[in-house]
């Protein structure tokens, strides 16, 4: 068992106590094939959340900061988070996310490029469908409905996988991918409209 399993195994009972959690839509996810979870941040514990309750094996960018405090690094590293450099286009971690889809595995993505801490949905970056588009991932929009009031109700909906092969093999600015990205977030907003109302 890696350290990913155990953390996991760790973190599960940990946020039960202190909240609520009900996972909808797990029968989306398709389980062996390149995909992206694409979800709204709002708290620093939703990486954590993601990486928990997806059926599966969930990789993450991190600022690259972090790394450099070596024990830090080597935790990061062994659950399957790996540096972004936030200042600028950063080929190198574009070049790993694409190896970790090219090789069926999973990222989870903030479309928005950031934890947003005002009300409502900030705008989407072009990352999200880039990537999906350059590594032929598809996206599950994932809905993380909470307030974050201790004892309090976290509900995440996991919405059906969004495919861009349609676009492959296209010539896109970042306009494109940008308002491409778009649409995954409005999914997202609509899903979390819909479970707060």
């Amino acid at each position: 068992m890696g350290l990913y399993e155990i953390c996991k195994g760790i973190f599960i009972p940990i946020i039960s106590i202190f909240y609520k959690v009900e996972v909808i839509g797990k029968e989306h996810v398709p389980m062996d094939e390149p995909l992206i979870f694409a979800s709204n941040h709002k708290n620093n514990l939703d990486p954590m959340l993601i990486g928990s309750l997806m059926p599966r094996k969930v990789s993450y960018m991190a600022k690259k900061e972090l790394f450099k405090i070596k024990i830090v690094g080597y935790f990061l590293k062994n659950i399957n988070v790996f540096p972004v450099d936030r200042s600028k286009t950063d080929i190198s971690t574009i070049k790993t996310a694409l190896k970790i889809l090219k090789s069926n595995g999973a990222l989870g993505i903030f479309p928005e490029g950031t934890r947003m801490k005002q009300e409502g949905l900030g705008k989407a970056k072009a990352g999200t469908s880039m990537l999906a588009i350059r590594g032929k991932a598809k996206v599950c929009p994932v809905s993380i409905i909470a307030t974050y009031k201790l004892f309090s109700k976290i509900t995440i909906y996991i919405d059906e996988p969004i495919s861009f092969d349609s676009y492959y093999g296209q010539k896109l600015n970042s306009k494109d991918y940008e308002g491409l990205s778009q649409q995954v977030l409005d999914i997202i907003g609509e899903n979390i409209k819909k479970y707060t109302e």
